[in-house]
């Protein structure tokens, strides 16, 4: 049984999460500025993708049928999220 592409994308992002730690915690000053610079980058690539998954759920109706009645209801729900 092959690992699906999400399970797959899990773990090398925690890969890749350990090793982007490792230097900001021991790198340089040079290499601690660039790890700034990466992680804003992909705070940015994760918003575009976090935005297009919401969208897409909420325009196939998945989150009403799940008895959530606007996205942001949906998204409290299923992530915990608290007003």
């Amino acid at each position: 049984m092959s690992e699906s592409p999400l399970a797959a994308a899990q773990c090398l992002f925690a890969q890749a999460l350990d090793a982007v730690r490792g230097v900001a915690e021991a790198g340089s000053a040079d290499e601690r500025v660039s790890v700034l610079r990466l992680c804003e980058a992909v705070a940015r690539q994760v918003d575009q993708v976090t935005v297009a998954a919401v969208a897409g759920l909420d325009r196939d109706g998945v989150f009403a049928d799940r008895g959530y009645r606007s996205a942001v209801q949906a998204l409290s729900g299923l992530l915990g999220w608290e007003h």
